[in-house]
């Protein structure tokens, strides 16, 4: 006969009785001072004990049984009903191999749906959420770069007048997503264009001052309206909304999608589009530069001068493909369409 001494907790103080208990006839019977119960097997929960912590017995009407003899309350684990599912939980949980098989399959599982399924529940989202959403968003990490990266722009405002009608002569000419131009002067991003969501694409003074071409600055706004046309910045922050669901499934921290939510514009500042995402803005932007009879070597001019260390070569963890491979596309000859 199994016996162990413990600790009683009647679930209406606090306090602590001493007593003895056993396991007889399918019965836990615990007794001690004007203390004399004995309750089924099957109404009893066994916690496994974590170290060198006293484990504890569940009893009904919220009543507790802790004790330190942890030889005596894995016997009164094995002596449970069998068909109970805390019994496999603690079976499986006792086995290192399956507790190892069970964190291999967790890991495939976040990684598989951080690698694929949140980008494609973020493509469908993307396609149904309105307008409105991402404009939004936009809104807000517009201004927070112009707090922290972005100042007003010192080109003459000829110059910026010029390439905003050649680009409307261009969308006159073909169709271009809605979308809003501006120019701004960044010596963080340096030579750099960007589209924010909602359709806002912003071009830095640099970007500008190393053209040698209007058409090349054209290409590369071409670009731009490409994430917008495909609401690439919306699908980038719900990817990380997504991410950020899986982080709470995985840990429980509800306070972590809170912060991520509240970090959203910054985020969509430090992360790039992924490899697939510049592939979609590099086909668009060969498309409409074909169709303003511009030639897309222009493209590949701007980004071989923009990136001086260009590179056929992407690991898989860059979110970019290599620039080389990037620019072939628009090497080869091209025509009016």
């Amino acid at each position: 006969m199994t016996r162990f001494s413990g600790d009683f907790f009647d679930g209406l103080t606090s306090r602590a009785h001493p007593v003895t208990a056993s396991l007889e006839a399918g019965h836990l019977r615990i007794e001690g001072d004007g203390i004399a119960i004995a309750v089924p097997l099957d109404r009893v929960d066994v916690a496994p004990p974590v170290g060198a912590a006293r484990g504890v017995v569940h009893l009904p009407e919220a009543r507790e049984l802790h004790s330190a003899d942890h030889a005596a309350l894995s016997e009164l684990a094995k002596a449970m009903p069998s068909g109970r599912p805390e019994r496999w939980a603690r079976h499986l949980e006792s086995r290192l191999g399956y507790a190892l098989a069970a964190l291999a399959v967790s890991v495939l599982i976040v990684f598989g749906g951080l690698r694929w399924g949140v980008p494609a529940m973020a493509l469908l989202a993307s396609h149904t959420l309105p307008a409105g959403v991402d404009r939004h968003i936009g809104e807000e990490t517009l201004l927070l770069m112009e707090k922290i990266s972005l100042s007003p722009s010192t080109l003459p405002a000829a110059r910026q007048q010029a390439l905003a009608h050649q680009l409307a002569a261009q969308c006159r000419g073909q169709a271009c997503p809605p979308h809003r131009l501006l120019f701004r002067d960044s010596p963080l991003f340096g030579a750099n264009a960007m589209a924010l969501p909602g359709g806002t694409v912003v071009v830095t003074d640099a970007l500008v001052k190393q053209s040698h071409h209007d058409e090349e600055v054209l290409a590369v706004i071409a670009h731009e309206l490409g994430h917008v046309q495909h609401r690439h910045s919306l699908r980038l922050a719900l990817q990380s909304i997504g991410a950020g669901a899986i982080l709470v499934a995985v840990t429980g921290d509800i306070g972590s999608v809170t912060d991520l939510a509240a970090g959203l514009p910054s985020l969509l500042l430090q992360s790039g589009y992924s490899r697939d995402m510049e592939r979609e803005a590099d086909t668009y932007a060969l498309a409409w530069l074909n169709a303003a009879c511009i030639p897309p070597k222009r493209f590949a001019d701007m980004l071989g001068r923009i990136d001086k260390d260009a590179s056929d070569k992407a690991s898989l963890l860059d979110s970019h493909p290599g620039t080389v491979e990037r620019i072939r596309p628009f090497l080869a000859p091209g025509g009016c369409t």
